[in-house]
Protein backbone atom coordinates (compact mmCIF):
# COMPACT_ATOMS: atom_id res chain seq x y z
CA UNK A 1 0.00 0.00 0.00
CA UNK A 2 1.31 3.85 -1.00
CA UNK A 3 -0.13 4.87 1.95
CA UNK A 4 -2.68 3.21 5.39
CA UNK A 5 -6.04 3.95 6.11
CA UNK A 6 -7.68 5.06 9.18
CA UNK A 7 -10.13 2.88 10.99
CA UNK A 8 -13.45 4.43 10.94
CA UNK A 9 -15.61 5.08 14.62
CA UNK A 10 -15.96 1.92 16.32
CA UNK A 11 -13.32 0.02 15.76
CA UNK A 12 -9.65 0.02 16.05
CA UNK A 13 -6.03 -1.43 15.19
CA UNK A 14 -2.50 -1.59 16.92
CA UNK A 15 0.71 -0.92 14.82
CA UNK A 16 1.38 -2.39 11.68
CA UNK A 17 -1.72 -3.57 11.32
CA UNK A 18 -3.48 -5.68 8.27
CA UNK A 19 -7.08 -4.98 9.08
CA UNK A 20 -9.15 -3.32 11.94
CA UNK A 21 -10.62 -4.88 15.21
CA UNK A 22 -13.96 -4.46 16.27
CA UNK A 23 -15.02 -2.68 19.58
CA UNK A 24 -16.95 -5.53 21.63
CA UNK A 25 -20.03 -4.23 22.71
CA UNK A 26 -19.62 -2.17 26.53
CA UNK A 27 -16.57 -0.03 24.20
CA UNK A 28 -16.70 2.94 21.61
CA UNK A 29 -14.21 4.25 20.05
CA UNK A 30 -13.83 7.32 17.35
CA UNK A 31 -12.25 6.95 14.13
CA UNK A 32 -8.30 6.33 14.04
CA UNK A 33 -8.40 4.70 16.78
CA UNK A 34 -5.58 2.31 18.52
CA UNK A 35 -7.86 0.44 21.12
CA UNK A 36 -11.77 1.01 22.11
CA UNK A 37 -12.43 2.68 25.73
CA UNK A 38 -15.09 1.32 28.08
CA UNK A 39 -18.16 2.88 28.16
CA UNK A 40 -18.89 4.54 31.76
CA UNK A 41 -21.50 3.22 34.49
CA UNK A 42 -24.92 4.16 33.68
CA UNK A 43 -24.12 3.52 30.30
CA UNK A 44 -24.02 0.71 27.71
CA UNK A 45 -23.25 -0.02 24.15
CA UNK A 46 -23.47 -2.70 21.57
CA UNK A 47 -20.53 -3.64 19.21
CA UNK A 48 -18.82 -1.22 16.75
CA UNK A 49 -19.91 1.43 18.46
CA UNK A 50 -19.00 4.97 18.22
CA UNK A 51 -20.25 6.34 21.48
CA UNK A 52 -22.17 4.87 24.65
CA UNK A 53 -25.36 5.19 25.09
CA UNK A 54 -27.50 6.44 28.43
CA UNK A 55 -29.45 3.87 30.35
CA UNK A 56 -32.65 5.60 30.70
CA UNK A 57 -34.88 6.26 33.88
CA UNK A 58 -35.62 3.02 35.87
CA UNK A 59 -32.33 1.04 34.52
CA UNK A 60 -28.93 0.89 35.44
CA UNK A 61 -25.37 -0.22 34.17
CA UNK A 62 -21.65 -0.70 35.43
CA UNK A 63 -18.85 -0.17 33.43
CA UNK A 64 -18.22 -1.68 29.61
CA UNK A 65 -21.88 -3.08 29.83
CA UNK A 66 -23.44 -3.69 26.72
CA UNK A 67 -27.21 -3.38 28.22
CA UNK A 68 -28.70 -2.21 30.81
CA UNK A 69 -30.39 -3.60 33.51
CA UNK A 70 -33.94 -2.73 35.02
CA UNK A 71 -34.76 -1.93 38.44
CA UNK A 72 -36.68 -4.71 40.34
CA UNK A 73 -39.80 -3.43 42.03
CA UNK A 74 -38.91 -1.65 45.39
CA UNK A 75 -36.44 0.70 43.93
CA UNK A 76 -35.76 3.36 41.40
CA UNK A 77 -33.04 5.25 39.03
CA UNK A 78 -32.58 8.34 37.24
CA UNK A 79 -30.93 8.23 33.67
CA UNK A 80 -27.33 7.34 33.30
CA UNK A 81 -27.31 5.37 37.06
CA UNK A 82 -25.05 2.96 37.98
CA UNK A 83 -26.82 1.15 40.46
CA UNK A 84 -30.74 1.72 41.57
CA UNK A 85 -31.62 3.09 44.72
CA UNK A 86 -34.03 1.77 47.51
CA UNK A 87 -37.16 3.54 47.87
CA UNK A 88 -37.72 4.38 51.57
CA UNK A 89 -40.69 3.75 53.76
CA UNK A 90 -43.71 5.12 53.02
CA UNK A 91 -42.97 4.75 49.77
CA UNK A 92 -43.42 2.13 47.19
CA UNK A 93 -42.65 1.70 43.16
CA UNK A 94 -43.27 -0.80 40.57
CA UNK A 95 -40.36 -2.50 38.37
CA UNK A 96 -38.23 0.26 35.92
CA UNK A 97 -39.08 2.92 38.17
CA UNK A 98 -37.72 6.41 37.64
CA UNK A 99 -39.65 7.51 41.16
CA UNK A 100 -40.97 5.93 44.59
CA UNK A 101 -44.61 7.28 44.94
CA UNK A 102 -46.42 7.73 48.13
CA UNK A 103 -47.83 5.54 50.38
CA UNK A 104 -52.00 7.10 50.78
CA UNK A 105 -53.49 8.03 54.36
CA UNK A 106 -54.69 4.61 55.29
CA UNK A 107 -51.99 2.63 53.97
CA UNK A 108 -47.87 2.33 55.22
CA UNK A 109 -44.67 0.30 53.72
CA UNK A 110 -41.31 -0.33 54.74
CA UNK A 111 -38.44 0.36 53.37
CA UNK A 112 -37.88 -1.22 49.13
CA UNK A 113 -41.45 -2.04 48.61
CA UNK A 114 -43.39 -2.56 46.12
CA UNK A 115 -47.08 -1.86 47.51
CA UNK A 116 -48.80 -0.08 50.02
CA UNK A 117 -50.26 -2.25 52.87
CA UNK A 118 -54.34 -1.14 53.96
CA UNK A 119 -53.85 -0.31 58.38
CA UNK A 120 -55.41 -2.80 60.09
CA UNK A 121 -58.91 -2.15 62.04
CA UNK A 122 -58.13 -0.31 65.14
CA UNK A 123 -55.54 1.52 63.79
CA UNK A 124 -54.77 4.62 60.91
CA UNK A 125 -51.80 6.22 59.32
CA UNK A 126 -51.71 9.74 57.75
CA UNK A 127 -49.84 9.72 54.25
CA UNK A 128 -46.04 8.39 53.73
CA UNK A 129 -46.32 6.00 56.71
CA UNK A 130 -44.10 3.80 57.83
CA UNK A 131 -46.41 2.37 60.09
CA UNK A 132 -49.89 2.71 61.23
CA UNK A 133 -50.71 4.13 64.95
CA UNK A 134 -53.35 2.43 67.34
CA UNK A 135 -56.71 4.70 67.92
CA UNK A 136 -56.38 5.74 71.09
CA UNK A 137 -59.26 4.51 74.03
CA UNK A 138 -62.48 5.86 73.04
CA UNK A 139 -62.12 5.42 69.46
CA UNK A 140 -62.20 3.45 66.48
CA UNK A 141 -61.21 2.80 62.86
CA UNK A 142 -62.01 0.33 60.01
CA UNK A 143 -59.54 -1.13 57.36
CA UNK A 144 -57.77 1.62 55.80
CA UNK A 145 -58.52 4.28 57.81
CA UNK A 146 -56.99 8.15 57.64
CA UNK A 147 -58.72 9.05 61.04
CA UNK A 148 -60.08 7.35 64.53
CA UNK A 149 -63.62 8.21 64.53
CA UNK A 150 -65.32 9.09 68.25
CA UNK A 151 -67.41 6.64 69.66
CA UNK A 152 -70.93 8.31 70.30
CA UNK A 153 -72.18 8.99 74.01
CA UNK A 154 -73.63 5.48 75.38
CA UNK A 155 -70.76 4.05 73.97
CA UNK A 156 -67.28 3.12 74.76
CA UNK A 157 -64.39 1.39 73.73
CA UNK A 158 -60.68 0.19 74.24
CA UNK A 159 -57.28 1.04 72.31
CA UNK A 160 -56.81 0.04 68.68
CA UNK A 161 -60.90 -0.80 68.87
CA UNK A 162 -62.48 -1.56 65.23
CA UNK A 163 -65.98 -1.08 66.68
CA UNK A 164 -67.34 0.87 69.87
CA UNK A 165 -69.23 -1.77 72.58
CA UNK A 166 -72.78 -0.85 73.88
CA UNK A 167 -73.05 0.63 77.50
CA UNK A 168 -75.68 -1.94 79.12
CA UNK A 169 -78.49 -0.74 81.57
CA UNK A 170 -77.65 0.28 84.58
CA UNK A 171 -74.73 2.05 82.90
CA UNK A 172 -74.22 5.22 80.85
CA UNK A 173 -70.94 7.23 79.10
CA UNK A 174 -70.15 10.33 77.03
CA UNK A 175 -68.43 10.44 73.73
CA UNK A 176 -64.99 9.56 73.29
CA UNK A 177 -65.25 6.64 76.51
CA UNK A 178 -63.08 4.24 77.47
CA UNK A 179 -65.85 1.96 79.72
CA UNK A 180 -69.13 2.84 80.71
CA UNK A 181 -69.91 4.03 84.48
CA UNK A 182 -72.39 2.69 86.76
CA UNK A 183 -75.33 4.88 87.36
CA UNK A 184 -75.14 5.46 91.15
CA UNK A 185 -78.31 4.66 93.63
CA UNK A 186 -81.46 6.51 92.98
CA UNK A 187 -80.71 6.56 89.39
CA UNK A 188 -81.15 4.13 86.44
CA UNK A 189 -80.31 3.74 82.71
CA UNK A 190 -81.38 1.68 79.98
CA UNK A 191 -79.38 0.18 77.48
CA UNK A 192 -76.57 2.78 75.34
CA UNK A 193 -77.15 5.34 78.25
CA UNK A 194 -75.63 8.91 77.63
CA UNK A 195 -77.06 9.65 81.29
CA UNK A 196 -78.52 8.38 84.27
CA UNK A 197 -82.13 9.24 85.11
CA UNK A 198 -83.21 10.22 88.59
CA UNK A 199 -85.74 7.82 90.69
CA UNK A 200 -89.25 10.13 91.20
CA UNK A 201 -90.44 9.87 94.62
CA UNK A 202 -92.36 6.82 95.73
CA UNK A 203 -89.63 4.71 93.56
CA UNK A 204 -85.87 3.70 94.65
CA UNK A 205 -83.15 1.82 93.12
CA UNK A 206 -79.11 0.63 94.40
CA UNK A 207 -76.54 1.04 92.39
CA UNK A 208 -76.47 -0.02 88.57
CA UNK A 209 -80.15 -0.23 88.43
CA UNK A 210 -81.73 -0.72 84.56
CA UNK A 211 -85.54 0.88 86.61
CA UNK A 212 -86.68 2.05 89.75
CA UNK A 213 -88.95 0.37 91.97
CA UNK A 214 -91.73 1.04 93.65
CA UNK A 215 -91.75 1.89 97.05
CA UNK A 216 -93.85 -0.91 98.94
CA UNK A 217 -97.08 0.18 100.62
CA UNK A 218 -95.84 1.02 104.40
CA UNK A 219 -92.99 3.21 103.21
CA UNK A 220 -92.36 6.33 101.08
CA UNK A 221 -89.72 8.19 99.42
CA UNK A 222 -88.64 11.33 97.77
CA UNK A 223 -86.89 11.79 94.52
CA UNK A 224 -83.41 10.11 93.37
CA UNK A 225 -83.81 7.59 96.69
CA UNK A 226 -81.51 4.63 97.41
CA UNK A 227 -84.51 3.26 99.76
CA UNK A 228 -87.41 3.68 100.88
CA UNK A 229 -88.47 5.13 104.39
CA UNK A 230 -91.19 3.26 106.65
CA UNK A 231 -94.07 5.09 107.73
CA UNK A 232 -93.84 6.43 111.27
CA UNK A 233 -96.35 4.85 114.17
CA UNK A 234 -100.11 6.69 113.88
CA UNK A 235 -99.47 7.38 109.68
CA UNK A 236 -99.99 5.04 107.02
CA UNK A 237 -99.10 4.72 102.96
CA UNK A 238 -100.21 2.64 100.02
CA UNK A 239 -97.29 1.47 97.41
CA UNK A 240 -95.13 4.18 95.68
CA UNK A 241 -96.17 6.59 97.99
CA UNK A 242 -94.21 10.19 98.32
CA UNK A 243 -95.50 10.68 101.61
CA UNK A 244 -97.64 9.35 104.25
CA UNK A 245 -101.16 10.06 105.27
CA UNK A 246 -102.14 10.16 109.20
CA UNK A 247 -104.71 7.73 110.25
Amino acid sequence: ASSCTDCTAGHFSGAAASTCGDCAAGKFSGASASSCTDCTAGHFSGATASTCSDCGAGHFSGAAASTCGDCTAGKFSLAQSSSCTDCTAGHFSGAVASTCGDCSAGTFSGAVASSCGNCAAGTWSGAVASSCTDCTAGHFSGAAASTCSDCGAGHFSGAAASTCGDCTAGKFSLAQSSSCTDCTAGHFSGAVASTCGDCSAGTFSGAVASSCGNCAAGTWSGAVASSCTDCTAGTFSGSAATTCSSC
